[in-house]
């Protein structure tokens, strides 16, 4: 059932893509891009719930099976992917632009929230590479070994650095802002020349 809403679901956004440039339409690619948000969403539901996600093809060797934990974060993040997708393509959509410049010049004076948001997406990417896919525990036991020094936990240190360093700037913009000006955060305003 979810491969199937997945597949008409894209098939459908390609469509409409394909038509809004062939028939100079541009609502049918709004919708098109709101389809790849649904189907982004759709693949992130299935994660979660059945707790499994299989990426690439085993043709090619390029396979990646995430169970458990790491399959729930990778949905987590395919939600987020089709929130932002259907976001943007309301946003074109409304064809109100000084919404979408407002909430951007607000990010650029406070970044607290995005940093914030960052900060979990790499916190949980993270744990992604830490516990790895099946894939990665096959094999000869210091080839598992490797794998695990090198290919997951040093990028999964890396990731967990960056993503608390993210969320503790966005949450000292959000209790200190006036702090978190002093150490350097208005650079975005300085950047962008916004007051």
């Amino acid at each position: 059932m979810w491969t199937t809403v997945q597949i008409v679901l894209g098939l459908l956004g390609v469509l409409l893509i394909f038509g809004a440039e062939k028939l100079s339409i541009p609502t049918l690619g709004y919708a098109g891009m709101a389809c790849f948000g649904l189907t982004s969403m759709a693949i992130g539901w299935e994660a979660i719930i059945t707790r499994r996600l299989v990426l690439g093809s085993r043709r090619r060797g390029s396979r990646q099976t995430y169970t458990g934990l790491p399959a729930i974060l990778q949905g987590i993040q395919f939600n987020l992917l089709g929130i932002f997708f259907l976001g943007v393509s309301g946003f074109i959509y409304l064809n109100n632009d000084s919404i979408g410049r407002d909430i951007f010049l607000q990010f650029v004076r406070r970044p607290g929230l995005p940093l914030v948001v960052i900060g979990l997406l790499f916190l949980m990417q993270a744990g992604i590479v830490i516990l790895g896919f099946q894939e990665l525990n096959e094999g000869p036991r210091w080839i598992v070994v490797m794998n695990l020094a090198i290919s997951r936990l040093l990028p999964g240190i890396i990731l967990v650095v960056l993503g608390l360093g993210a969320m503790g700037l966005g949450l000292l913009d959000m209790v200190a802002p006036a702090l978190f000006d002093e150490m350097g955060g208005g650079f975005l305003e300085v950047l962008y020349g916004v007051k």
